[in-house]
């Protein structure tokens, strides 16, 4: 039996078309040190965030998060652990921003960032 076709809101068809990423996400600590007084009106949602780690005895303690060069904080513990499983693991991922929460006309009082890599199960499958 042929299934029926329906209509697909536009929510979900983007869901559908990025089913084989998985994404993760999670507020960004010590922006209250950061330089977001300075640049927070180009932060929008999408934007696509650097990574840079902060070394101790060999081992990622932090992940920094920077907009271009300005320093926007660091990801929590769970986040950073997942960055880790990934590049020992040597897949690609994306970290974006998916929302900045401010007052109007003020700076963000929190960003929440999206962390994003592709899935293997496909691969692993065929």
């Amino acid at each position: 039996m042929p299934f029926e076709p329906i209509t697909i809101p536009d929510i979900i068809r983007d869901r559908i078309q990025t089913a084989t990423s998985t994404s993760v996400s999670g507020y960004l600590g010590g922006i209250d040190k950061s330089d977001i007084p300075y640049m927070y009106h180009h932060l929008k949602k999408g934007c696509i965030l650097n990574l840079h780690s902060i070394n101790s005895n060999d081992r990622h303690l932090l992940f920094g998060v920077n907009y271009g060069s300005f320093r926007l904080g660091t990801l929590n513990s769970a986040m950073a652990r997942k960055i880790q499983e990934l590049q020992l693991s040597g897949k690609i991922y994306r970290l974006t921003i998916a929302e900045v929460v401010k007052e109007k006309y003020m700076p963000p009082t929190a960003i929440i960032v999206e962390l994003e890599c592709e899935n293997d199960f496909l691969a692993d499958v065929a």
